[in-house]
């Protein structure tokens, strides 16, 4: 399932990738492989640009889930901070030379690092946000901006950051993060 589920995603952010070269070419090209296999992006024009498009309903949803859920970062609130969580989830994040499986052990990194203070937040913006959703899955980029560390002592960082959503049971739900610093 697990397996399933990263080639899923994986799939799904080749894809988005593929979207900028894909509105180059003529409408009356033939389409790619990923057309076949993908459903349309819920978008009402396929030329429309994630900058300049309004969001629909279903982008909404989910950019308001992946606020909220940065909310609950922004307040250290681990306990609400990991109801957004899917069990599955993967991570990269700077901090960690390695990829974190699962969200017992990205709970157990988080709490850990609180402990200690030294993820503690002061700050936290989302700047230039875009969504994409295809079926049950959504991507959301983003750069951030916030205050880390203990109190009188804070750092200011600059991000880039990629959250991945599915939609199980009626709630989205956060399965993948990526996280890297800015040059």
């Amino acid at each position: 399932m697990k397996i399933k589920l990263l080639t899923s995603v994986l799939l799904i952010a080749f894809t988005a990738c593929q979207q900028n070269s894909k509105s180059n070419q003529s409408a009356n090209s033939t389409s790619s492989i990923s057309d076949s296999v993908l459903p349309k992006k819920e978008t009402d024009n396929e030329n429309n640009s994630i900058k300049n498009r309004q969001m629909t309903n279903t982008e909404k949803e989910v950019l308001e889930v992946v606020k909220a859920w940065n909310d609950c970062f922004t307040n250290n609130d681990n306990e609400k901070y990991f109801t957004y969580i899917h069990d599955d989830l993967t991570l990269f994040i700077p901090s960690s030379p390695y990829r974190i499986d699962g969200k017992q052990d990205d709970k157990e990194e988080f709490e850990w690092s609180l402990s200690k203070f030294k993820t503690k937040v002061h700050f936290f913006q989302e700047l230039q946000p875009a969504v994409q959703v295809y079926d049950s899955t959504a991507i959301v980029t983003y750069y951030n901006r916030g205050a880390y560390g203990p109190d009188g002592s804070e750092q200011i960082y600059y991000f880039k950051e990629t959250d991945v959503l599915i939609k199980e049971n009626g709630k989205w739900k956060i399965v993948h993060i990526h996280v890297s610093k800015t040059m």
